[in-house]
């Protein structure tokens, strides 16, 4: 029988601009993206959520957006994984089923527009575009992360 898993799917928060590969893996978190994830850190610490596993790409932005959270929200194990920075949707499924049990609440902290396209593609729901520090809940009914793919998800909420 397949347990409920939950995957959490969070866009770094809002960044300064950069310009070039260099200059975009290098930008930081605006003053306004820093206090939009401390509020939705706070909002996951309020419902006592807390991750088994975070995922985050290597860049500044998803490493400050993970602190935030850090901060407020417990982790068991915090992960920067090289591939998530400019994975296509296929390489983000593939890290994803690679993870091994037991890890039921798992963070994944990355970029557009990869996120939005992993949500639709195991959800269906074509409505999700993520801007940058929304978070979208996804429950997945399998038994193990290897069987996740094409519409194994249901998308139980969008935190702004």
């Amino acid at each position: 029988m397949a347990s409920i898993k939950h995957l959490y799917v969070l866009r770094h928060g809002e960044a300064k601009p950069g310009i070039g590969h260099l200059g975009d893996i290098k930008r930081p978190l605006t003053e306004k993206g820093q206090k939009h994830i401390e509020k939705l850190s706070k909002i996951l610490a309020g419902r006592e959520i807390s991750f088994d596993l975070v995922l985050m790409s290597p860049s500044i932005r998803t490493s400050q957006t993970g602190e935030i959270i850090s901060k407020y929200v417990f982790s068991k194990e915090i992960i920067v994984e090289d591939d998530i920075y400019e994975a296509e949707t296929m390489a983000l499924l593939h890290l994803l089923n690679k993870i091994n049990e037991p890890v039921e609440n798992l963070l994944l902290i990355g970029h557009n527009p990869s996120l939005s396209a992993l949500i639709l593609y195991l959800t269906g729901n074509g409505s999700v575009n993520l801007h940058p520090g929304m978070l979208a809940i996804v429950e997945v009914s399998v038994e193990n992360w290897n069987l996740l793919g094409k519409n194994t998800g249901i998308l139980k909420e969008i935190i702004l």
